[in-house]
Formats: structure tokens, sequence, C-alpha cells
């Protein structure tokens, strides 16, 4: 038996019933007609979130064509709302608040009731784990060389955030600011290093639990993405994690700056052996040592660098004299 059978066109316009699937989510998009109107329902059941059966839908047509369905769906931290996006053999459902990112891209297929039944039991037996981990509401922030912080949701008060890798560290836990845009929460905190005092930001998505680090309202392929897992660190885990964040920090700015000081030091060199300090070079020498207090110093071989950090802070310990 099949689910997806003969196609008729309803009142809503689309062609019903419909079976979708893909990245890891089924649906199922049928039509009820009455005498007076119709009522299209869908099924969605993907990795921990998807409808509690089939679900009423709202319909609303694109002026482009498209079809979009509007319906409750069910996440580890409660009911949201899901718009699924229709057109031609295919469906869109966007995850994420930003254009372009997270979204499931569905195909029309066939699909077998016993595959159906299966995803749906697969679905909430999901759904269940992540209820479970997000009324515990702790997790370990996941990087591809693992935990690079925590973050513990405390229901009304603001999360407790602690992170620590190369690039950032919170010294010790961090109570966040916390809102809620679709199917993110949207958390700031304090981190270093803060070059004009601003907080980080980090996007979460709960549906995927996955993180985001944005650098601005669309999406890019520079910023880092983490995972998140239930779990938490002991004090002596996250001290031990922060010492070797510190290490890679320390690492990695060294690299930098010892790379950069040659070129700075050919780019400050003047005529009878003069050296031009950073205000006179062109804007981007001063972006990329933001946080630093530079001096150029005229030596026999050139213009010796001299560098110390403006404030002491993660990624900002350097402080030397480079010679050219």
């Amino acid at each position: 038996m099949w689910w997806m059978l003969a196609c008729v066109a309803g009142t809503s316009g689309l062609e019903t019933p419909l079976s979708l699937e893909g990245d890891g989510v089924v649906a199922i998009v049928t039509e009820e007609r009455g005498w007076r109107r119709s009522e299209v329902r869908v099924g969605l059941w993907g990795n921990g979130y998807g409808t509690d059966g089939d679900v009423r839908a709202g319909v609303v047509e694109d002026p482009d064509g498209s079809i979009w369905l509007h319906f409750a769906v069910e996440t580890g931290l409660g009911d949201a709302v899901a718009a699924m996006r229709v057109e031609g053999d295919g469906a869109i459902l966007p995850l994420g608040s930003r254009p372009g990112e997270f979204e499931v891209h569905l195909e029309k297929i066939e699909l077998a009731q016993d595959v159906v039944k299966q995803r749906i039991a697969s679905s909430r037996l999901q759904l269940q784990s992540e209820q479970n981990a997000w009324k515990q509401g702790a997790f370990l922030l996941m990087s591809e060389d693992g935990p690079a912080g925590e973050i513990r949701f405390r229901g009304d008060r603001g999360p407790m955030v602690s992170v620590h890798d190369a690039w950032w560290l919170t010294p010790r836990p961090m109570e966040g600011t916390l809102e809620s845009l679709g199917a993110e929460l949207l958390i700031g905190f304090s981190v270093e290093p803060s070059l004009k005092g601003e907080n980080a930001l980090m996007r979460v998505n709960v549906p995927l639990r996955t993180v985001v680090v944005p650098l601005g309202p669309v999406p890019v392929s520079e910023e880092r993405i983490f995972r998140l897992e239930p779990g938490s660190l002991t004090e002596a885990e996250r001290e031990a994690a922060i010492n070797l964040s510190v290490q890679k920090s320390n690492a990695l700015e060294a690299s930098f700056i010892e790379e950069l000081a040659p070129r700075l030091s050919r780019e400050a060199t003047i005529e009878n052996g003069a050296c031009a300090q950073l205000p006179q070079l062109a804007d981007e020498w001063s972006m990329m040592l933001e946080g630093y207090d530079i001096q150029l110093v005229p030596s026999p071989a050139g213009c010796a660098v001299g560098i110390e950090p403006s404030r002491v802070q993660h990624g900002r310990r350097y402080r030397g004299l480079i010679q050219p």
C-alpha cells in the first residue's frame, strides 16, 4: 500500500495526497473536502521534532505560485509553528530565521505505509529524548575538536554560558541574555576578546540543536558552527579546558603577529630611516591590529615593531619588540 496515489487538485491549489522526503524528514499532505470547504492537513516527522499525527494547516498562496502551509509542530522545547513552502515536485521547510539558513529540502516521492510508520515511531522516540534533554537544560557546546563550552538553561532566568577555545573565552561561567526568535534562541553574553565593549551572540536552532556564531544578518561560510550535546563539565575539566584554550590562543596570536610584523615594518619605513606610525598608514593596518598599542621604532635595519595589548585579554596577550 502506498501513501501517494493519484493526485487530485483540491480547492487549496495543492495536488493531494502528497508525500515528501528529504534531509531526514518525511511529510504527508492531505486534503479533506467537505460540501462547504476543504481542510488541508500535514503530518511531518523529523529527527526529534514533528507533528502530533496529522494536523490542520493554514494555506497561504504566494504571488510566485508557490503555496505556504502553516502548522503546529512539537520540539524538544515545546510547541511551535512551522511554515513549509510547496512548489512543483518539492517543498522547503525553513528552520532558521536568517534567509537560506537551515533549510530542509523535500522531494515528492512514493512512501510505503510501513516506512512512514517506522519514521513516525523513530521521530516520536527522538522527540521524547529531546524533551528530556531540554528539561535538564545542560548542554556541551561541541566543535570538531571537542567541547568548546557549555550552556545551562534555567527557565525564566538567563542561561549560564561558558566558552573556551582558541578564539574566545569566558574566564568563568557568565549569565547571558535570552531571546526567542522563531525556532531559534538568541543568547548574548560577555566574552573575550571584546575590542569595543561588544558582547558575543549565539543563535541556537532548537529543532536541529545547532549553534551558530553569526557575523551578520545573512549567513556566510566563515561563521563558526557548533552542536549542542547533553552534558556538562566538572570544575576540573572546565579549568583544564580554559588553560588549553589560552595556550592555543597564545600560539595563534604569536603566529599572526610574527607573520604580520615584517610586512608592517616595510610599510612603515620612510626616507632617512624614519618610521611612520600606525595612524599614518592605510586603515586596514589599524583594523588588523585593533586591540594593540603599536610603536614603530627606527633601527639600523629598518623599523622595529613594538607591540603590546591595549588591554590584556584572550587573543590579545602578545608583548614584545620585533626587529625587522
